[in-house]
């Protein structure tokens, strides 16, 4: 029975809960204009899904936490013409950083941090970016960017899938049958559990 407290005190220390990360629902967001950039076109919102349409760039205001272990793992699927910028990123105000946007793709080089070369018509690609290695810090709005001045109408980018998972959480995008739980319990956690059943069980027994 000494043994059997030890072992739970032991695990208790060693096996922390996390849980798993979400991710975004656009529907719980009312997306605006970003920096005058909302020149032309549309966007719509559906579930994990948002969609852009023209020349436009697109926030959603909430708390989003970028520690220095922070992954932001995302899909984008580009069609029609190929815009001057296909871009994504964090901002506190309604002014471009291009130190905290990410340029994924587009005819332009901006000065935003360079991930890729997407181009549309590439189809549906995954990114996972480090990107509490470019920054850290707390943000108010999430950036998607598809600009195009030059042809304004024609392009058309999907970004699905959206997430912020750092080592206190577990990805969406990565654990095996992509569950879909904001507070489930890693499988280190379950073990835990697992023994406080099984130590209920033969303590209940010997009691009886």
């Amino acid at each position: 029975m000494k043994t059997m407290y030890r072992s739970l005190a032991f695990l208790m220390m060693v096996l922390p809960f996390s849980s798993f990360a979400s991710f975004i629902n656009f529907d719980d967001y009312s997306p605006q204009g970003f920096s005058n950039q909302m020149v032309s076109g549309s966007f719509v919102t559906n579930g994990n899904e948002l969609a852009l349409a023209g020349n436009l760039w697109v926030s959603i205001s909430d708390s989003f936490e970028i520690a220095a272990d922070t992954i932001l793992h995302f899909s984008i699927e580009g069609t029609g013409l190929n815009p001057e910028f296909f871009g994504i990123g964090l901002d506190n105000d309604n002014f471009v950083t291009a130190q905290t946007l990410f340029q994924l793709g587009g005819s332009d080089t901006t000065g935003a941090n360079q991930i890729g070369g997407y181009t549309a018509g590439d189809g549906v690609v995954d990114y996972a970016i480090a990107v509490g290695d470019y920054f850290t810090g707390t943000f108010s709005k999430f950036v998607f960017i598809l600009d195009n001045d030059a042809m304004p109408s024609g392009s058309e980018v999907v970004f699905s899938n959206v997430e912020l998972c750092d080592s206190n959480s577990v990805c969406l995008s990565t654990s095996s049958g992509n569950l879909n739980s904001a507070n489930a319990v890693n499988a280190p956690s379950v073990a835990l559990l697992s023994l406080f059943a099984l130590f209920f069980t033969i303590r209940k027994r010997i009691m009886a």
